[in-house]
Formats: C-alpha cells, structure tokens, sequence
C-alpha cells in the first residue's frame, strides 16, 4: 500500500476516533525514518515499538530461520550496551515489560515501562537499529536458543497443520518455506558463515527508510520529538525500499485439490482456502470482511446451525489467511463432529450453495450499513490499549497504510460497491478450491518436513452431490445493534452495595470515565451442589457450557452487535458475563436466565459440549507443557479441586437425564453475587438485580457456600507428573510464603520482581537450558509464592532442577548483599504497577471482581499491597528470603516417556490447609 504523494502537515494529520484524547504529531527524520508520536495524558505507561519491513518472508534460501534468528541477536548488546543482560535487566528493575515476534513481512520489536525510566529505556532500544554488536560470541548459543524454540512447537497442531499445508502451495512462494529456523538451517557453510550471513541479511533489510517507530506516553509531543530525533537519526540509511512478493500463493493448476493431514489432538477439522486478492488492497471497503461476516453467521438459517442439525459441525469461521500484500486465501473454517468427518463432500457441497446464495441474493446494500454501523460504534468507542499493545499495532499499520489512517484503517468501511463484493465472490468456486481436512486418524504416504505431519491427497466428489443443506437462509436485521449510545455518567463512584439481602448481594461501580456507554455484569450463581466432588465439578461445567451452546445460534446477532455474553464454571457454582452497550443488554440477559431456568435440555446440545469437554480433557496432554507444569501445580495446591483424568472418569457417567435433574437441584439452591461496572445508574442496576431475585429465588445465605482454600506444603513431596505427550522435558519449582498477611504478599512481591531478570539470564541466555524460562510472583488466592520454571528439549527434570538449585545458591547471596537502595527500583516498580489506573472497563471490572470473590469489599486491597511494598526494608527482604528457602518445596515436571504419577496423588500426604 503505498502512502500519499503530498508531503504536506495536513496530508500526514492522524485521524482519530471521535472519543480518543491522545495528541498525534508525524516525524520523517533525515534518515528516511517515519516516527509517529502519541501524547496520552492518561497513560500510565510509555511504551515504544519499531516494525522492520522484513521478516521470514525474506530468509535467504540457504538460511531458513535467519530473520527469526536475526531477532534474538539484537537483544544481545549494541555498541553502547555490550552486556547481553544489560536492557532486561533494566527493564525489569523498572517495571518494564519486552518482547518481539517476527512474521512474514514484518519483524517487530517493543516494550512499556514507567514513564521516568522511558528515556534510558530508549536509548537501550535504540541501538538495537543502529549499532548491535551480533557478537560471534553468542552466535552459536542463540542458534540453540532458536532451535529450542522450535523443538518446543513440534507438537502444536498449528504448526504441524501449516507445515502440511504449505507442502500442497506453491513451492517458490516463500510462505510456504520454513520460517522458525533450527540447528540445521542456521549453521555455517563451507563457503559463508552464520554470523556472516546474520550481518549481511541485517544490512540487506534493516534500514530507516522501511522501518517504523511509535512512541507513546504521558510526555509531551515535544518532548517525545526531541527523543526521537536525538535517539534515532542514527539509524542507517541505506537506501532500501520495503520489498514485495510477486509469486501467486498457490497455482492455478494445482487446483482444484483435496488433502488431508494428521493432527495429534481430537479435533476434526475442514478448512476450505480459496486463493484470493489481499484485502488490505481495499481496506476502505471491507469486502472480504463483509463475505466473511455472511458466509461465518451463525444464526438460525445459516450454514452452521444447518450443519449443527445434521449432527456434522461443532463451530465454524471464515475470514482471510496468509495475506502477502498482493494475495490472500480466503478461508472457511468447519470444526466436525466425528461424523461429519465422513461427509466432507455434502459439507463442501453445503458451503457452495450457502455462497451462491450469498452471491444470488445475500449481496445487499442494507447489509453492508448494518455492518459498517456495528464498526463505527467500535470505533467511535475505542477500548483503550496498552501503550506497548498500542504501539506496536500502530508500527505495523505504518506499514500498510497511508500515515493519516493508521488509526483507523481497521474500522473503515466506506460505502457498499456491490460489483467489488462480487469480484471477490468469483473466485469462490468449486474448480478454485483447496480443501484441507485434518482429524486424530489420519495417515500419509507423505510426511511434512519440518514437523513431521503425515499427509496425503485425497479424492474430492463434490460434482456427485445432487443436493445440498435444506434449510439455507439469509440472516434477518439485527435487532440487538445499540440505538442509544448517550453517556449517563461523568464522574467515578465509588463501589458500593445497592442490594443486600440473604439470597442476593448486588455491588455498582457507575462510571463514566471510560467515555463509552458500555456495562459489564459479573452474576456468579453458586450453589453448595456446585463442586464438592468431581461428578459436581462436571455437571456444573456442562450445564454452563449446555447454556452458552444453546443460545449460540439465537444471540449470534447479538454478538456481532457488540454484546457479549459468557457462562464459566468455578467451584462455587457458575458465573454469567455480560459486556456490551447498555442499550439492548437487558434484552440478552433475559433470554439468557430464561434458557437457564426454562428451556428443554436438548440431547443434541448436551451430547455436544459433552464432547467437546470430553476432547479438551483429552487434549490436555498435547498442550504447552509449561502450561500443564502450571495446571499440575493449581490443581494440587487448591481445593475442592480436580484432576483432568478424574473428571474425565466423571465424565463418562453422566447421561443427559443426570443434567437435567442436575440443573433443577442446583436452581434450587441458589446464592447471587453479582456486580454491575460502567456506564450505568443506580435505578437500572437496581431493577435488573430485584429481576434477577425475582426470577431466579435465591435463597441460600453466602455462609452456606464453601470456600477455595490453598494447601500449603509440610514437607517436599515427590516431583508431581503431569501425563503429557510434549517431546521436551521441564520444570516448575514452586516456593510458598509462610504467612498470608499484606506484608507477606508485599515481601514476595518484591522477591519476584528481583528474581525474574537474573534467572532468565543466567538460565535461559547463558546456560541455554531452553527457549521457556521464567521466574515470576505467583499468588494463589491469598497464598503468595514463587513459581521458577524451565522448559527444556536437551536436559531432563534432574538436570533442570540441579541448575535451579545452582542459582538459587547464587541469588542467597545477592540477596543477602543487597542493600537498602538497591530495594528503592524494585519497591517502586512493584507499587507503581499494583496502582495504575485502569486503562478499560474490563480490567477495573476484573480487579473488583476479584475483590469481591475474596471479600475485600473496601475495595482498596491494591492500595493496601502497595504501601505495603513500599514499607518494606532490605533486612525484612533478606529475611523473608531466608524463611522462603527453608520451606518446603514444591515441583511440577515432566520428561519424555516417563509416566504421570498424578493418578496417584502424592502430593497429599505432604500438604495441609494453612492454620
């Protein structure tokens, strides 16, 4: 996308949304460098982000990898910072936050920190594009780092999925060529060496005239400009223009094509990719969203719910992939049921008669305006973004976009042009289609190369099918799009309880701070028959999941319009959510508590989500491992709490009659918590919560409803396996603080803010145990801890927990040496980040939440923590350290091929509820 021909001021003025404050100034530094600054007075934060116009897209044929690989090396010193550790290790004394990806045609890199350390922060980022050191001395261990990180995605079905995938397309286009990198592709040649070719790939692509910079923060416009200017107008002009990509996605003579690919976990999936142009090429009209939008409704009518009818899909998506800037796939997306999996050829045939009626009579000017008024209402009522969120998402826009734009590209939908919504619709044919199934069962004579997915070609005979879906039908008008979006509130008020009685508490934050007229509802209905064995922890989840499933067709259009709607289960019963535009809102949660009091309980639903909690459960051992590591640990330490394999065990005894019976039982024991954020009144929430009481009888007093509650360790139990199928080995050491008091929080706090740096630097930069590796604060409950955790494909749980072990060692004397000031930075970045104001409903809404869940109804509990950080001294650190490490210790892990002890529990003899 090429940007404006006129250099005038007012040619490069960002447009903003109507309700958005900040202040936008463009730079083009002499260099060629395009800056964007953004003042926002009520950020809490400054954050900054440079996009690189290159990335896997471009590796050099012999160097797969080398773009990715690129990345790692720059942050490990520049000219002024040689020492590698020496921008994390700054970052995180200041409460910073970094990190980078590399996609096809972008590299990006980005982080966010206080505002005072914003500056020297900077300047360490700056060098990255200006002067890195790409030291031959961490060339070969950060190529282990990479080939890590690669070994740590073998098994995501994504990637195996994709690796596949890329084997059917055209093999000269560089999407489809190994883009991670590993110990193989990034090696040196006889004739050229690694580091060499990292040098001259950087000099080759890295360049002010393709790269991107934001800054954002509460300083000044000037201020800003003055760091750009002085940080920035050294990074190298080269000359270089962002590159295109001239090679189609797939050839014309490979289609049409079927194929199928093997995925390790139980999902069946059917993807449907037609070749397509890049719809950023028409951002300003939307087609491909406006095609996506129809063909993936999901109301009565649509091509889901007909397929959900035949008992063939669980879910469906549509929507654009693998967009190089001139071409895109277009694609459909069916989640099957086992049985659909044997009627690929009557879906395909399902999805060409929905599109050709979409195309004969779904192309529709009102269409398109009901669409485009959803969009402007998101736009006109942004949600606020992280500094570094927000930067980053701007920095990648500079490169598509025209400068002017970037702040909206996403949201235009300018006016409806029928005969470009039909250019697109042309190339959805049977004859252009690539159609990729992927299921448990799968085998192939071939094999993908770089994960190692069995696939083949399959047979298509969609010509053979006569008929297709009955039922087809065009979705009707919204109904449930906002009509009043007038803002009733101008201040914040405090959180208070507007209902209290024994059966139902009701607490209201009304605010208008947010500037949008938006509601967040929490109701969590709990009950005593909620979670009190693993036969109640499922029924509670599948009657949640019966509810959301259930209505899924029927307030489809009220998604789209802005209205969310979720049902959770927990251990004291179910939560309802709510977040939307107030107007309209009433209408979804009536239909909602109607369902969960009245409505027939199906078999077709209940079977469904049965199926699908029954295939997560399964899953579980294919996740990411530091994941599972994590479960293991919540699910041994919290009670009631239970085992996947024990309610996987439940599971298989429950029958639709035991649910429907389940819901009437727990109906009748209800407890109400609810709570109301936002742009609302007192009145209104009033009159919902009395509805809500009427409806529902609560009658259970809170004392009734048992309690979470964390186990705390007595002894070091053996080291807990999870069953896990990841090829890698890893660790999860956990230490647990003694007390529970604000003080013991605030102490560990700290612990955690210090230890995180050095750990990752010492284990994962310097020692190269692996790509994930972390050492953070973990509080569970009102339980603070610390959680160190290793992810390695090279060493096993002895080797990873003796290296653990080693650095603990170390950090007891940089602890023990600390003194006062050297506690000031890491107080402060603990206390700063604990009061930050919120930056949107849903996080205030979160926090007070979880306020509330504990019983902290002064709603001050963050301030409280945070004088507490900061009345903390080093020798109560010191001594908080000492008392941590004579705990003892709990570890998750797991290994290649050895077995899951977790069936039988032991854990339990050594753990105990804290007096």
């Amino acid at each position: 996308m090429t940007t404006p021909s006129s250099n005038s001021e007012q040619d490069k003025r960002i447009i903003p949304g109507p309700g958005d404050s900040a202040d936008y100034e463009t730079l083009m530094l002499d260099n060629g460098l395009q800056v964007l600054l953004v003042h926002d007075d009520k950020a809490e934060r400054a954050g900054a982000a440079m996009n690189v116009a290159t990335g896997s897209a471009f590796n050099p044929e012999r160097f797969p990898g080398l773009a990715h690989f690129l990345e790692h090396m720059l942050f490990l010193g520049t000219d002024h910072y040689p020492d590698p550790n020496d921008y994390q290790q700054f970052l995180s004394a200041h409460g910073g936050h970094h990190n980078a990806f590399t996609a096809p045609r972008d590299t990006n890199y980005f982080f966010d920190i206080t505002p005072e350390a914003f500056a020297p922060a900077l300047t360490r980022f700056s060098r990255f594009f200006i002067a890195p050191t790409l030291d031959e001395a961490y060339v070969e261990r950060e190529r282990h780092a990479v080939n890590a990180e690669y070994q740590a995605r073998l098994q995501d079905d994504g990637r195996r999925i994709e690796d596949a995938l890329s084997q059917s397309l055209n093999p000269e286009h560089p999407y489809n060529h190994f883009s991670i990198g590993n110990l193989d592709t990034l090696k040196d040649h006889p004739d050229q060496a690694l580091r060499d070719a990292l040098v001259t790939f950087h000099e080759t692509h890295y360049d002010a005239n393709t790269m991107s910079l934001v800054l954002i923060g509460p300083q000044s416009l000037d201020e800003l400009s003055s760091l750009a200017r002085e940080l920035f107008s050294d990074v190298p002009d080269r000359g270089l223009t962002r590159r295109t990509i001239d090679q189609p996605l797939i050839l014309d003579d490979q289609l049409p094509m079927a194929m199928a690919a093997q995925s390790l976990d139980q999902q069946h999936q059917v993807r449907f990719l037609f070749p397509i142009p890049d719809p950023e090429q028409d951002y300003r009209l939307k087609p491909v969203s406006y095609l996506s939008h129809m063909i993936g409704h999901e109301a009565p009518g649509s091509l889901l719910a007909c397929l959900r009818q035949r008992g063939w899909a669980d879910g469906l998506s549509a929507g654009s992939a693998r967009g190089d800037g001139q071409r895109a796939l277009l694609m459909v997306n069916i989640e099957l049921t086992p049985q659909g999996s044997e009627h690929l050829d009557e879906i395909q045939a399902a999805l060409m008669a929905w599109i050709g009626l979409i195309r004969d009579q779904g192309v529709e000017s009102w269409r398109y305006d009901e669409q485009a008024r959803v969009v402007e209402q998101q736009f006109r009522f942004q949600q606020r973004q992280a500094p570094a969120q927000l930067a980053t998402a701007l920095s990648v826009a500079m490169a598509r976009y025209p400068i002017q734009e970037v702040r909206r590209a996403g949201f235009l939908m300018e006016g409806f042009n029928a005969a470009r919504i039909h250019d697109y619709l042309g190339a959805l044919t049977p004859d252009r289609l690539l159609r990729l199934y992927t299921g448990p069962g799968v085998t192939g004579e071939q094999c993908s190369p770089w994960f190692g997915t069995p696939w083949q070609y399959v047979p298509m005979h969609h010509d053979r099918i006569e008929t297709a879906l009955e039922g087809l039908a065009l979705p009707q008008p919204n109904a449930f799009i906002a009509r009043d979006l007038k803002l009733i509130n101008e201040g914040s008020n405090a959180t208070r309880c507007i209902l209290d009685a024994p059966g139902l508490d009701l607490w209201l934050h009304a605010t208008g701070v947010f500037g949008a007229p938006r509601v967040e509802w929490r109701i969590s209905l709990q009950s005593p028959q909620a979670g009190q064995s693993a036969r109640q922890s499922v029924l509670t989840e599948l009657l949640a999941r019966w509810l959301e499933d259930s209505l899924s067709d029927v307030l489809y259009p009220a998604r789209l319009a802005g209205q969310g709607m979720s049902a959770y289960a927990h251990a004291r019963g179910m939560t309802l959510s709510f977040s939307g535009w107030r107007d309209r809102q009433v209408l979804v949660m009536t239909q909602v508590i109607d369902q969960l009091m009245h409505a027939e309980m199906e078999s077709h639903h209940l079977q469904r989500v049965s199926r699908s909690l029954k295939r997560r459960w399964q899953d579980e051992p294919g996740s990411a491992l530091h994941e599972q590591l994590n479960r293991t640990l919540v699910q041994a330490l919290v009670t009631p709490g239970w085992t996947s394999e024990a309610r996987l065990a439940a599971l298989e005894e429950i029958t639709p009659e035991a649910v429907r019976a389940f819901r009437d039982q727990w109906l009748s024991e209800l407890h109400i918590q609810a709570l109301a954020t936002g742009d609302t009144g007192t009145e209104l929430a009033q009159e919902i919560g009395e509805a809500l009481s009427a409806r529902l009888s609560p009658r259970v007093t809170p004392e009734a409803i048992p309690d979470l509650s964390v186990l705390t360790p007595t002894a070091t139990p053996p080291l807990l396996r999870p069953r896990s199928r990841r090829g890698d080995s890893g660790v999860l050491y956990y230490l647990q603080g003694e007390g529970r008091s604000l003080e013991d929080q605030a102490r560990l706090a700290i612990l955690g803010q210090m230890i995180s740096a050095p750990f990752f630097n010492q284990l994962r930069t310097d020692q190269q145990l692996g790509y994930v590796v972390s050492a953070r604060y973990q509080p569970l409950l009102d339980a603070p801890g610390l959680a160190l955790l290793v992810q390695s494909p090279d060493h096993d749980t002895s080797v990873l927990n003796s290296r653990i072990e080693q650095f603990l060692e170390g950090f007891d004397e940089l602890v023990m040496d600390m003194g006062e000031e050297d506690v000031v930075a890491y107080q402060q970045a603990v206390a700063e980040r604990l009061v930050e104001r919120e930056q949107r409903l849903g996080q205030i809404t979160a926090r007070l939440w979880q306020e509330l869940a504990h019983g902290w109804t002064d709603f001050d509990r963050r301030e409280q923590l945070a004088a507490a950080v900061s009345a903390q001294r080093s020798e109560e650190i010191r001594a908080a350290w000492q008392a941590l490490r004579s705990r003892p210790v709990l570890i998750t892990g797991a290994d290649d091929g050895v077995a899951s002890n977790l069936m039988d529990a032991p854990w339990q003899p050594f753990l105990m509820l804290a007096s």
